[in-house]
């Protein structure tokens, strides 16, 4: 019995000599190193029974938050899909929590847990795949209030912004997804008998050219009229 506590409270040490508030502002740290960025991206749809040309777009960004795109034509596209940005996510105060370790694409990641400790991102719980050694998130997956559970892979190559995605998968449920209204009437509805199935849509976002710190304005964001 005492070699079983034994290893319980080894168990529990090893355990918590991963800190994960240290994981995260690393990550937060790694990306605030970039001020602002424009990429050229190709957005691919996979929805079962909406047909989307592929599209390609321009994105541009500026710390903390602000982002725009610039497309050729209609993109469907959730907004937390379009920039993927670990500041934004972690700008209020939360809980995180070490869970495990795991590894993605080939790279050691720990995984952790974070609860938003305020009611106001509609946000309830979400769980950050970190590379520990690029300081980079691999995975996300997301549960809110609204627009259920969502799912963000981020993939990266070893170019000079290795530490930027070269492509983001974003993985949501069709049916908790608000289609434009614009798009009435030019897809086909799944069917009634398949109205209690699950539908899962695709959007995959490939970067190329990335331009990094142009100081962009803060107008430059604003919608126009």
């Amino acid at each position: 019995m005492k070699y079983l506590i034994l290893f319980f409270f080894i168990g529990k040490i090893f355990s918590q000599e991963i800190d994960p508030y240290e994981l995260i502002n690393k990550v937060s740290e790694e990306f605030n190193k970039i001020e602002d960025y424009q990429v050229n991206a190709t957005i691919t749809v996979d929805v079962n029974f909406l047909k989307v040309p592929e599209t390609k777009a321009t994105i541009y960004f500026k710390q903390p938050d602000k982002v725009k795109m610039d497309s050729e034509g209609f993109a469907l596209l959730p907004k937390e899909g379009l920039n993927f940005s670990p500041t934004k996510l972690l700008k209020n105060e939360f809980t995180a929590i070490h869970t495990k370790s795991e590894i993605i694409d080939g790279a050691n990641c720990e995984v952790i847990k974070v609860i938003p400790l305020a009611d106001t991102t509609g946000v309830i719980l979400s769980s950050l795949w970190i590379d520990s050694e690029l300081n980079v998130v691999r995975k996300v997956e997301t549960t809110t209030k609204q627009a259920g559970t969502f799912e963000i892979d981020l993939f990266y190559n070893d170019s000079e912004y290795k530490n930027l995605p070269s492509e983001v998968n974003f993985i949501f449920n069709v049916e908790n997804f608000k289609l434009p209204a614009s798009m009435t009437g030019e897809f086909n509805k799944p069917k009634e008998e398949n109205k209690d199935e699950s539908i899962t849509g695709i959007v995959i976002l490939k970067y190329d050219d990335y331009i990094l710190n142009q100081g962009f304005e803060d107008s430059f964001f604003e919608e126009e009229k």
